[in-house]
C-alpha cells in the first residue's frame, strides 16, 4: 500500500517511504518510555512553505544542516492531514529544548496562524490517541509556546490545542452512539476511581473543556489535573448545591457535568 498502518488504524508514511536519511551516527538517541509525560504541538513557522513530502524533506535538510541527527520531530502532519514518521515513537526528538526526553513532538508542516483543514486536526488527534496507546498511560498535551519563548505553533493552532482540541468534523450517527457509550463507560470508571489532582490524559482534558464551556475557569486544556482545575471543579460543585464540594470528579459530578 501507500502507507504503513499501526494496530489502532493510524495510516502514515514511514521514514523509508519518504526516503529519510539515516542519522549520521547510525541511530537516534533512544527515548525512555517511562520518562514520557506528554505531547507538544509545533508548526512550520513558515508561511507558504513547501507542501507534503517536500516539506518533510526540507525540514530534514534544515535540521541536518544545523548538525542535528536528522529531522527533529517525532511525527509530522501535512496540509492534507497525511501523517509522516519523523523520529517515531522510540527515539528522542530534538524540537523542544528541555523537554525532548519527556515528550513526543508533533509538527504541522503548514502555517499555524491560519485554520488548517479538518483532516489536519483529525490526524493530530489520532496521533494523541496512538501516543497514549503506545506509551500505555495518560499523557498531557501542550504547545511549543507554553514550553519556550516562541509563538509556535501559531495563534490558530495554539488556541485550538490549548482550548481542548474540539473536533472539526461532525460525528456520524454511529459516531454519536460510540461517543455517548464512551462517556457512559467513563462515568462507570469514575464512580470506581474519581479523577482528582495529579490525574492526566484525555478524561482530564474533557473535564477541563466542559468546565470552561460552562464558565468555570479550568485554564488551558492540557490534560493535567492541577490546582486550577480542582478549583473549577469545586466552583461547579458549589454552584449546583447537591454535589459534595471536594474538587475531585466522582460519578455524580461527572454525570452532572456531562448530563448523563
Amino acid at each position: 500500500g501507500d502507507g504503513t498502518k499501526w494496530p489502532l488504524g493510524m495510516f502514515y508514511i514511514s521514514r523509508h517511504q519518504w526516503d529519510a536519511q539515516p542519522p549520521p551516527g547510525g541511530k537516534f538517541d533512544p527515548l525512555s518510555k517511562h520518562r514520557v509525560e506528554g505531547v507538544i504541538i509545533h508548526h512550520s513557522g513558515v508561511e507558504d512553505a513547501p507542501r507534503g513530502v517536500h516539506a518533510v524533506l526540507a525540514f530534514e535538510r534544515h535540521h541536518l544542516s544545523k548538525g542535528w541527527d536528522g529531522i527533529a520531530y517525532n511525527w509530522l502532519v501535512d496540509e492534507t492531514g497525511t501523517i509522516f514518521e519523523g523520529r517515531g515513537w522510540d527515539a528522542r526528538g530534538g524540537a523542544t529544548k528541555n523537554w525532548n526526553s519527556k515528550s513526543i513532538s508533533i509538527c504541522y508542516t503548514g502555517w499555524g496562524f491560519k485554520e488548517p483543514s479538518p483532516n489536519v486536526l483529525e490526524s493530530i488527534s489520532t496521533l494523541l490517541v496512538e501516543a497514549e496507546s503506545h506509551f500505555g498511560k495518560p499523557l498531557w498535551v501542550s504547545t511549543h509556546r507554553r514550553k519556550g519563548r516562541t509563538d509556535c505553533p501559531g495563534d490558530w493552532l495554539g488556541n485550538w490545542v490549548e482550548g481542548g482540541m474540539v473536533p472539526a468534523k461532525k460525528p456520524s450517527d454511529a459516531g454519536w452512539v460510540a461517543i455517548i457509550q464512551y462517556f457512559k463507560d467513563l462515568r462507570v470508571q469514575v464512580e470506581a476511581k474519581p479523577i482528582k489532582r495529579r490525574a492526566r490524559g484525555l478524561p482530564v482534558r474533557l473535564i477541563q473543556g466542559r468546565l470552561n464551556d460552562l464558565g468555570f475557569d479550568a485554564g488551558v486544556v492540557d490534560g493535567i489535573f492541577g490546582r486550577r482545575t480542582a478549583a473549577a471543579v469545586r466552583g461547579f460543585q458549589e454552584s449546583l448545591g447537591f454535589l459534595k464540594t471536594s474538587g475531585a470528579v466522582d460519578g455524580d459530578t461527572f454525570g452532572a457535568l456531562f448530563q448523563l
